[in-house]
Formats: structure tokens, C-alpha cells, sequence
């Protein structure tokens, strides 16, 4: 007689495949495959251009409304906070969908010493949130003549 040994978790893999199998095969004939998330990062990209006379932010916030975004400046920092709370509902036959999303974030950015927080101005439009920061006299660009002897 030959010893064979012994191997409990070999079975398992194939067992554990073949469960997997079954709710791939459930989900992908299933009405709640593809659901449609809203789309919301909860960290939006920000693009930041620096003007001759200013510095422009510009913050992509598709799906908020402008009372969801808030920008504040305190001692030198920019803060762009923003939040959202959607529930969507789909009543279809054989089954009825509730999704929320619900998110909030916070991104903050430090101002140069050149940079006039006291007159920034923010303005929301179609899911893009553009931030102007006026630049100081200090921090605009001087021309100066060279004199060549």
C-alpha cells in the first residue's frame, strides 16, 4: 500500500471557482449589472494658471450645484469645500433600484505671499468652479531696461 498525502485545501480552489462562476453568471443577466453611479470624485482635479496680473483656478465639480461648493481664504490659504446628496430611484418591471451618494471633500491650497486673498472672486458654471487671485505689485512681472555702455 502507498502513503498519499494529504491535502485538504486542494478542492477548495476548484470549489471556490466554481461559486464565483455562479454569481458572475447571476450578475451579468441581472438588471442591477452596469449600475450608474453619479460620477463624483471626491477629490475634483484642479488646473492652475498663472496670469501676468493673476493666478486662476479652475476646479472640475460636475453634478454640484453652486450652494454645494463654498470657498473660503483665512491667513494665506485657499479652502474649496464641497459636498453632495443624491438619491436616484428606478422602478422597473420585476424590480426597483434606490441608489444614494452621498460625498463630501475639501481641498486647500497655499497663497504666495504676492497673492491678494482680500479680492479673490469665484465664480460656478456649468460643473467648473474658476477662481481669480489678483497678484500684488509685488508679484507682477517688471520690465526693466538694460542700458548697454
Amino acid at each position: 500500500m502507498a502513503l498519499v498525502k494529504c491535502e485538504p485545501t486542494r478542492n477548495a480552489v476548484p470549489f471556490s471557482r466554481a461559486i464565483s462562476s455562479i454569481f458572475d453568471e447571476f450578475f451579468t443577466h441581472s438588471p442591477l449589472v452596469n449600475l450608474e453611479l453619479p460620477a463624483m470624485s471626491i477629490r475634483p482635479s484642479v488646473d492652475i494658471i498663472e496670469e501676468e496680473d493673476r493666478i486662476l483656478l479652475k476646479a472640475d465639480m460636475p453634478g454640484l450645484e453652486k450652494n454645494d461648493v463654498k470657498v473660503v481664504v483665512n491667513d494665506g490659504l485657499l479652502t474649496i469645500e464641497g459636498s453632495r446628496d443624491e438619491t436616484r430611484q428606478e422602478n422597473h418591471k420585476g424590480y426597483a433600484r434606490t441608489e444614494r451618494f452621498m460625498g463630501a471633500f475639501v481641498r486647500s491650497f497655499n497663497l504666495p505671499t504676492w497673492a491678494d486673498g482680500s479680492k479673490v472672486v469665484a465664480d460656478y458654471k456649468n460643473g467648473v468652479l474658476t477662481i481669480s487671485i489678483p497678484k500684488t505689485e509685488q508679484g507682477r512681472p517688471k520690465e526693466v531696461e538694460v542700458k548697454v555702455s
